[in-house]
């Protein structure tokens, strides 16, 4: 069995529909006290891994993240 994610990782979860790994951070609140959640999505776990690694440094960097979709 495979280890949990720590809280605060994110996470990483298979989409049938899109045949695709998606990752999703949790960033925290906007100021209406909805949730800011960023997604990244690769064919292989490796690349959605390195998507989600990449949006929470830019995070913790303090970086502006660019809204997607």
């Amino acid at each position: 069995m495979t280890k949990r994610r720590s809280r605060g990782d994110g996470g990483l979860h298979w989409d049938e529909k899109r045949q695709r790994w998606i990752a999703t951070a949790n960033l925290g609140f906007d100021p209406s006290g909805k949730r800011i959640v960023k997604r990244g999505s690769g064919k292989t776990k490796t690349e959605a891994k390195n998507k989600l690694k990449e949006v929470l440094r830019d995070h913790e960097d303090g970086l502006a993240i660019a809204p997607t979709g």
